[in-house]
């Protein structure tokens, strides 16, 4: 969010200076936007998918990639395009770049405490820290200025000037930076990346639903697409048991959010692109800059095939694309509007101002809530309390704040009901405090429906409340019956609600939903032994040996688990006797058994109010 506010307030600056020369001069002065039209497509196409498709339309235009990253990198290109000049363009983007590889020198070579904490900046940094996001991003980003730079230097070289120098030590400074990055990427600070395949059975699936093939389900909304459609092979990978927001390259995430329609708007920027740079690369005479800037171009898009892109390779993006305009300036005479001229300010102000107005409130959003979970880290729950209310209140659309607030308010519930003597006021305390758990968890799931992630943290405080709120058995139920429903094939979800059913001594339930748990990952100890001990309690012994025997295969042999569950299967052996069952050794995990129904810490029981608390739920299955 930091990078979207620098770039606005930077582009407001320069359109201010634009529009007074305008002014002064009488006369618009402008180049022709090659890019325009393709640009003007994918904008079309990020706003249409957003309108028609989004489960959450504040958050497709304000997240990151979102439709108003689109508007400011449109925005950038346009200045670059029109005011920028090739060579100093240049080196503001090698500058960029070797302030990033200075950072992830410092940081990699110097004898620094980790983490090394700036409390004004709100920082912690390490060797992995960098200000690009992240360690593939700034990667890509160095990788795709060595053209740029190469020809700059070779340019300066050309002249015979000591520009030379500086632009040899950026170059040097850049392969530095991209080089430490690369080996950290290596070693310490390897990148998760959704596998190619999963990500194609996303993109594909998606494909199913005429609407969602041609829009996509929204910008910002690929984790809503991840889990309804990853397939089950998913569940086979090393990462089964996490939610990816991003797809494995860009061009399988623009399909998956944005469509087919927006897929093909980008293919037609990236054949524009190509097609403009090998015209270059044709003229007898050309500039090195000129190369340089098209194989930096080429290279970034090439590169999106096999990485996701964040806010700073779009922002490189439409810079390059802006910098590769060639044409002379046009010009509008404006002499007879006159006195009228300042008018042209009006609506460009406007819109700015609007920018301006929603960024910086979404920028302080983002402040706010980032300084609540240090003071949760810190163990600081009331803190952290005021602070997400001013994180709401300055940005109430986004739904990870509702869902943090959530679990605060419940936290701190939780921790006044365990008072050796709870008070009057204090029962009147966790009252209110439960009752705006469950409103924020409420909310969130409101504010994104086709998120299982949200539905599972409703469906947890509906379980942490089974002994303080009448009713909120069959709510923790149908909410972990929504987020399965969002999340079909995660075997977790199934073994939390069995969880369930087993305190409530429901075993046909908690048996159905084990089977299920082990079906779809049946390399899964837990699912296996959480089933085993559902049929036990069933007195259905022989399957539970089954079950046991199972698990036995699928734990360590040298571990605790192997021990305890080889002494249950003993157990159930002297029930029914059977063969001793051979080991294997797999990945090592620790067994769990459900958690038993929450018990109350104060007696007697609050009276919650009930229509408050219920989950009024409607299907929303993408």
């Amino acid at each position: 969010m930091g990078k979207h506010i620098f770039l606005l307030l930077l582009s407001f600056l320069i359109f201010i200076v634009w529009t007074a020369e305008t002014i002064s001069e009488k006369k618009i002065l402008y180049k022709k936007a090659k890019y325009f039209f393709p640009i003007f497509l994918l904008f079309s196409a990020f706003l249409a998918s957003t309108l028609i498709n989004s489960s959450n339309k504040f958050d497709s235009f304000t997240t990151p990639g979102g439709v108003g990253t689109l508007i400011l990198s449109g925005i950038l290109y346009l200045l670059v395009c029109n005011f920028g000049k090739r060579k100093n363009i240049a080196y503001s983007l090698l500058i960029a770049g070797g302030l990033l590889s200075l950072i992830q020198l410092t940081l990699f070579y110097l004898p620094l405490s980790y983490p090394l904490n700036i409390p004004s900046l709100n920082l912690s940094l390490t060797k992995n820290w960098t200000p690009a996001g992240n360690l593939l991003s700034q990667a890509a980003f160095l990788f795709a200025l060595i053209p740029l730079g190469i020809s700059l230097l070779c340019a300066e070289a050309k002249q015979k000037n000591l520009k030379a120098i500086p632009a040899l030590l950026l170059n040097l400074l850049v392969l530095g930076g991209l080089g430490i990055s690369l080996y950290l990427l290596n070693t310490s600070a390897k990148a998760v990346l959704l596998p190619r395949a999963t990500a194609w059975t996303i993109a594909v699936e998606g494909l199913k639903n005429y609407r969602f093939a041609l829009f996509g389900l929204g910008p910002g909304q690929f984790i809503n697409a991840f889990t309804a459609f990853k397939g089950a092979g998913f569940n086979s990978s090393l990462f089964w048991n996490s939610r990816f927001a991003f797809s494995s390259n860009f061009y399988f995430q623009l399909l998956s959010e944005i469509g087919l329609i927006g897929l093909a708007s980008f293919l037609l920027l990236f054949y524009i692109t190509v097609k403009n740079g090998i015209k270059v690369f044709r003229q007898p005479r050309i500039s090195p800059l000129g190369i340089g800037v098209y194989l930096s171009l080429i290279f970034l898009l090439i590169l999106q095939f096999f990485i996701p892109i964040n806010t700073l390779l779009f922002f490189l993006l439409f810079i390059l694309l802006g910098a590769s305009t060639e044409e002379e300036l046009k010009a509008i005479d404006i002499s007879v509007i006159g006195k009228l001229a300042f008018l042209l300010l009006i609506f460009p102000t406007a819109f700015w101002g609007i920018l301006l107005y929603f960024g910086l409130k979404i920028s302080q959003g983002n402040y706010y809530f980032i300084k609540a979970l240090k003071s949760i880290n810190n163990k600081d729950g009331v803190s952290a309390y005021n602070l997400l209310i001013k994180a709401i209140d300055k940005n109430p659309h986004l739904a990870k704040y509702r869902i943090v607030y959530s679990q605060v308010n419940f936290a701190l519930a939780n921790n006044l009901a365990g008072k050796k003597d709870v008070s009057e006021e204090d029962r009147q305390k966790i009252s209110t405090l439960i009752q705006q758990s469950v409103r924020e968890a409420k909310s969130a799931v409101a504010l994104d429906p086709r998120n299982a992630e949200n539905w599972e943290n409703l469906a947890q405080l509906y379980q942490n409340l089974v002994n303080f709120a009448e009713g909120a058995e069959n709510w923790t139920i149908t909410t972990y019956l929504q987020a399965i429903n969002q999340d079909p094939l995660n075997p977790q979800l199934r073994l939390k609600l069995g969880g369930f059913y087993y305190s409530q001594q429901n075993w046909k339930e908690a048996i159905n939903l084990f089977t299920q748990a082990a079906f779809l990952k049946p390399d899964w100890a837990n699912a296996h032994y959480n089933l085993a001990n559902a049929l036990k309690e069933s007195g259905d012994f022989a399957e539970a040996k089954k079950e046991y025997e199972i698990t036995l295969g699928l734990v360590k042999v040298d571990s605790s688990d192997y021990i305890n569950v080889t002494k249950e299967l003993e157990d159930v052996k002297k029930m029914i006797p059977s063969p001793t069952p051979s080991a294997n050794t797999s990945n090592m995990e620790t067994l769990s058994l459900p958690s038993p129904a929450p018990k109350p810490k104060i007696s007697p029981s609050i009276n919650l109010n009930e229509d408050n608390f219920s989950p009024d739920i409607q299907s929303n299955t993408p």
